[in-house]
């Protein structure tokens, strides 16, 4: 019996992605309601910001400080004050369900470009990348909802909506700081407008919003104490507390912790391989970040070829893998905010001989569906998760994106050659 394609049958698309989003905000309310979680931390902030006088981005005991800029606590007072904290709880379960939704609606819309998803691709896209999304509705996280808005931006630009586009990754922007990458990449994209108006929204964003809600003096100290918190985790000392445990599948979450005899989780447990000193240790990461940043350009640059919505498409993702690769923190929640390549690689593999990809999915499998302690032992746990698996299957899976890329690029025809 032939099995429908759910994912690209015009019948089910559209209720798919809401009944996808529907489970998640029960899976979110059964973890945020009654527990603390991160949402607990939002909303701590939330109620300083209403209090005024504190340093909402001051290192917190066991879970760091606030890195967004402080727009983004602005929803959280909004709940907090017409909710309540028991009432905020279900509201935000609510809209992580409708981020949900809307995340797999629009990557959805964004692959119709090369023809969509077969049913058996988004179940490997279900199985290999659902903890992604998983981690952000048992933690109440924010990364979910930039998620949304950075693949709503995609969409928008595919649709020729370059203002709109651009409104849509200032929100993300000032939600969280990483999709600012996508400032200097819009003109590179032949998206002019919509990098103008991503810069202005997001300067009106984060500049001139809070204002209001808090005072010119209070809005002032917190950009400086944004800005010392920011600059002192990219220093090259690194976060300190906490937060300086940023063991992840960025490029520094990665070599930080198997090339020095670095401490990655509050037991003191490491997995080096070498003992590099420092300056031998930043001469290596300069030297893979150099590797893994030519294999984003040469995607980008071998995406001009293809028709304009898979163009924009490819490039996109290509950033979006970027602000994981080079961010220092980045846990596996935040790996939401770029489910676009995550489907984009789901559409492999070319042939039953494509071992990349299928050495590339196992490993994906082991370093995020299969990772549970009890499953596969402590052990064997600690090593793949700190050891850097999901880094190196990330930059591998890169690779097999690039080479998908260039093989299946339309060729160029001569201006003088004759037509068949």
């Amino acid at each position: 019996m032939r099995i429908p394609n759910v994912l690209r049958d015009g019948r089910c698309a559209a209720w798919v992605p809401w009944l996808c989003g529907l489970l998640a905000a029960a899976i979110a309310a059964r973890s945020l309601v009654g527990a603390y979680c991160d949402f607990g931390i939002y909303l701590d902030v939330a109620r300083e910001f209403r209090a005024g006088g504190f340093d909402i981005y001051r290192d917190r005991i066991e879970v760091g400080p606030w890195l967004y800029p402080h727009v983004a606590v602005l929803p959280f007072v909004a709940l907090d004050a017409v909710f309540g904290d028991a009432g905020s709880r279900w509201v935000w379960s609510l809209l992580l369900g409708l981020g949900t939704a809307l995340l797999l609606r629009d990557t959805s819309r964004a692959l119709r470009a090369f023809g969509g998803l077969r049913w058996w691709q988004w179940l490997a896209f279900g199985v290999l990348f659902q903890r992604c999304l998983a981690q952000n509705l048992t933690h109440g996280q924010l990364s979910l909802l930039v998620g949304v808005f950075v693949a709503g931006g995609v969409v928008h630009l595919q649709q020729q909506r370059d203002r709109r586009a651009g409104a849509w990754f200032a929100i993300a922007a000032a939600l969280k700081l990483t999709p600012v990458l996508f400032l200097p990449a819009l003109p590179l994209m032949r998206r002019p407008r919509a990098a103008a108006a991503m810069l202005v929204a997001t300067a009106a964003a984060v500049l001139l919003v809070p204002l209001p809600f808090c005072g010119l003096a209070e809005h002032l100290r917190h950009l400086g104490d944004f800005w010392r918190t920011v600059s002192g985790v990219l220093s090259p000392a690194g976060p300190t507390g906490q937060m300086s445990m940023h063991a992840g599948p960025s490029i520094s979450g990665t070599l930080d912790y198997l090339l020095q005899p670095t401490p990655f989780d509050l037991d003191g447990h490491t997995v080096n391989v070498l003992s590099l000193g420092d300056s031998s240790l930043r001469l290596v990461k300069l030297a893979w970040s150099a590797f893994v940043g030519g294999l984003l350009l040469a995607w980008f640059w071998l995406a001009r070829r293809h028709p304009e919505p898979q163009r924009l498409a490819l490039q996109s993702a290509a950033v979006m893998l970027a602000m994981l690769f080079f961010t220092p923190l980045v846990r596996v929640l935040h790996l939401a905010t770029a489910m676009l390549p995550f489907a984009l690689f789901c559409r492999g593999p070319r042939d039953r001989r494509d071992g990349l990809w299928w050495a590339v999915a196992t490993a994906m499998l082991f370093a995020m569906t299969l990772r549970q302690k009890n499953l596969i032992g402590a052990t064997l746990w600690r090593t793949l998760d700190g050891g850097g698996l999901l880094h190196f299957a990330l930059v591998a899976m890169l690779i097999w994106l690039v080479r998908a890329t260039r093989y299946t690029a339309p060729p160029r025809c001569n201006a003088g050659s004759a037509s068949v």
